[in-house]
């Protein structure tokens, strides 16, 4: 195969390098390194006034803008103590419920799907899939208009703030809200429906699953940081149970258990953990379609983001059936030196912030860590093993198998690094 350099990739947040090294057919290196410099974020929050700190944060990555808003809102209220109103946590749910749909759907649509039916963006892919792109372009539009209506924008939300809202949603467009998701059931199922057509690899590589559990429902808003291998802490407990280093090669981090083992976050990891929580139309779909969980299979991340959609556009119309939408200010609070740290399960996983906030209201210490720098250590492990198998294929079906596997986690490198970069050197 000699020396492959793919310089870019398409169809992927961000960029990073991908070295394999080859003798005799055998595969002897393998590094996966961010290439882009530091972003400093951590450390230009530092001496920035509390109630800034969630308009700079989502400012880390145009797709997770609406996760790293939320949770960083959610550290800041525990380090100042205070407590939402039944109200603003159900709109901060559907914001965030918004937030994952619409990155689901960019995802599964516009990025993985073309790759399963052999085509090269999804533009490509509208002149015979046509009513497949119509549909997604319209839930995509569904997904933001829910951040839009709540938030005030489908990206970068401007009336979150410490203690609730600035300025609440009109009822009207709540209730328009409500009548399209309604719709929209149909279309999530289908979207479902398509992807389990698809002709998935046949690869597993058991791993550790990490993601929040709650006792009442499927996890995203609250929660215990649970695993597959044991791990049970609460949110503020994190760093007993995760390290993050970095490696000479990456200017990224990497985050690994503290006994030193790679794990898995996002859809995959939550339906596994979860699955018991999923409610009636999303379990009726998984089983109508044969699959069953826990599964070890990476490339099944796809299939549990779709699971997701139906759970989560049932769960968005639960809570507009239900909410009685009240005129509310902002909790009151008191501005004191403090210590927060919050969680959150976003479209790529479990996200974590940490505030350090002096008696005047200025951060002193600042700790972020994405869903993706915490499944960098096992796409590689899962890459290991996986490339050795596909290495009698041609360099072009080697490079696009290569590819689907790491665009399955859907890594946002923004928030870690940047990706991807290939160089593969045979001896």
């Amino acid at each position: 195969m000699g020396t492959i350099k793919l310089d870019h990739i398409s169809k992927i947040e961000g960029h990073a390098d991908l070295n394999l090294k080859i003798e005799d057919n055998q595969l002897k290196e393998l590094s996966l390194d961010g290439v882009e410099g530091a972003r400093y974020f951590e450390g230009f929050l530092k001496g920035r006034k509390y109630d800034e700190v969630h308009h700079i944060v989502s400012r880390i990555c145009g797709v997770c803008s609406q996760s790293h808003l939320l949770c960083s809102l959610k550290a800041i209220e525990n380090a100042l103590n205070v407590e939402l109103t039944p109200q603003a946590k159900i709109l901060r749910k559907l914001i965030l419920y918004g937030s994952v749909l619409q990155s689901h759907v960019l995802h599964l649509f516009f990025l993985a799907l073309p790759d399963f039916l052999g085509y090269e963006s999804a533009i490509a892919m509208a002149e015979k899939y046509a009513n497949e792109v119509k549909m997604a372009l319209k839930l995509k539009k569904l997904a933001n208009d829910i951040c839009t209506t709540i938030g005030g924008r489908d990206v970068h939300c401007v009336t979150p703030l410490v203690g609730g809202f600035s300025k609440l949603p009109e009822k009207q467009k709540l209730d328009d809200l409500l009548e399209r998701l309604r719709e929209a059931r149909p279309e999530m199922l289908a979207a479902f429906k398509l992807l389990t057509t698809l002709q998935i690899p046949e690869f597993e590589r058991k791993t550790e699953y990490v993601s929040l559990q709650d006792n009442n429902e499927y996890a995203f808003y609250e929660g215990r940081i649970v695993s597959s291998g044991g791990i049970n802490v609460e949110q503020r407990d994190y760093k007993t149970v995760f390290n993050e280093s970095v490696k000479d090669t990456s200017s990224a981090k990497f985050v690994s258990t503290t006994s030193n083992m790679p794990f898995f976050v996002g859809s995959l990891s939550r339906v596994n953990i979860n699955y018991d929580k999923l409610n009636d139309s999303a379990k009726h779909a998984v089983q109508e379609a044969g699959l069953i969980f826990p599964n070890y299979n990476p490339f099944m991340n796809n299939i549990a983001q779709a699971i997701e959609l139906i759970h989560l556009t049932d769960e968005c119309i639960k809570l507009l059936e239900n909410l009685n939408l009240q005129q509310e200010e902002p909790v009151k609070y008191e501005i004191k030196a403090g210590h927060g740290i919050a969680a959150l399960e976003v479209p790529r996983g479990t996200v974590y912030h940490e505030y350090e906030i002096d008696d005047r209201g200025f951060i002193q210490k600042a700790n972020i860590i994405a869903p993706t720098t915490q499944n960098l250590n096992n796409i590689e492990k899962d890459l290991w093993q996986f490339i050795p198998g596909i290495l009698d294929k041609e360099e072009k079906e080697v490079i696009t198998e290569i590819e689907k596997l790491i665009r399955a986690y859907d890594p946002c490198l923004s928030c870690a690094a940047h990706f991807l970069r290939l160089k593969i050197e045979r001896i």
